[in-house]
């Protein structure tokens, strides 16, 4: 699936980047941009931070961003990939592990922030801005949430029971996570309304959809990955299991939207 989201959003990208480049300054910046996300995902790919389809995905996807969102949006996306790196590496080591992020997690995190930037490229809608910072919101305040849990055995409960669970359990919460959750979708709003100047209400709507959406994110997991459950969807041939990639590209995709629909009703 991974591969098939790189194969389209390189098509996509470049019908985009034709349509609406109105200058030779904008074909010199989407340049710039597939060069300096390569070589960010390749520094990534060397660190053992991601696979290889994770790398080809990870340039994509920040040429995208970059191309579109300029400096402001690649600068935000960058914060949550480094903050998210070196936490789950101070866990992982702690844990005696590490594990290199593919294809799947790349776009389970990046796919409704890049959908949101077409849309946005194409319509110059300023909801669809707030869509796609709400995706980055959602994810920076799961992995702040996750990596910055408590560890204490008495300090995590599901969500959707409230009965206690170890620390680390899908669908589990703290108060220490969910203060975390706040602080990380906060920070994402401050960086979307200091790099893109943006109004006072533009925070607003990232900041709660983004902790909202985190909110989502624990409550599939509790309600379907803790589980194991699977769907069929009538363009796959087997049933898909619902892991950590599609509960985060739902809750991602979730806050995009109330990213979105916030920003309409609050003008």
């Amino acid at each position: 699936m991974d591969r098939k989201l790189n194969v389209l959003f390189s098509f996509v990208g470049v019908f985009v980047f034709i349509l609406t480049a109105g200058s030779a300054a904008s074909f010199w910046g989407i340049g710039l941009g597939l060069v300096l996300s390569f070589l960010c995902s390749f520094l990534a790919f060397a660190s053992e931070q991601l696979t290889l389809d994770g790398l080809v995905a990870a340039t994509i996807a920040g040429t995208i961003i970059f191309g579109i969102g300029g400096w402001a949006a690649a600068l935000i996306v960058l914060f949550f990939f480094l903050s998210s790196t070196v936490l789950s590496d101070v866990n992982t080591k702690s844990a005696g592990g590490k594990v290199r992020r593919d294809g799947r997690q790349v776009w389970a995190n990046g796919f409704w922030m890049v959908l949101c930037l077409f849309l946005y490229k194409l319509t110059q809608e300023p909801a669809f801005l707030a869509g796609a910072l709400s995706a980055v919101a959602v994810a920076t305040a799961d992995t702040w949430a996750t990596e910055l849990r408590s560890s204490r055995s008495d300090s995590t409960f599901l969500i959707t029971t409230f009965e206690p669970v170890a620390p680390g359990t899908d669908g589990g919460v703290s108060l220490q996570g969910t203060i975390w959750a706040v602080v990380g979708s906060a920070f994402i709003a401050t960086l979307s309304a200091l790099f893109f100047l943006l109004p006072l209400s533009f925070f607003f709507c990232i900041f709660i959809a983004g902790f909202l959406g985190c909110l989502l994110d624990s409550y599939l997991g509790a309600a379907l990955q803790r589980d194991g459950r699977s769907v069929n969807l009538p363009a796959a041939r087997n049933r898909i299991m619902i892991d950590n990639n599609i509960v985060n590209a739902i809750a991602t995709g979730a806050g995009a939207l109330l990213g979105l629909i916030l920003k309409i009703i609050i003008v």
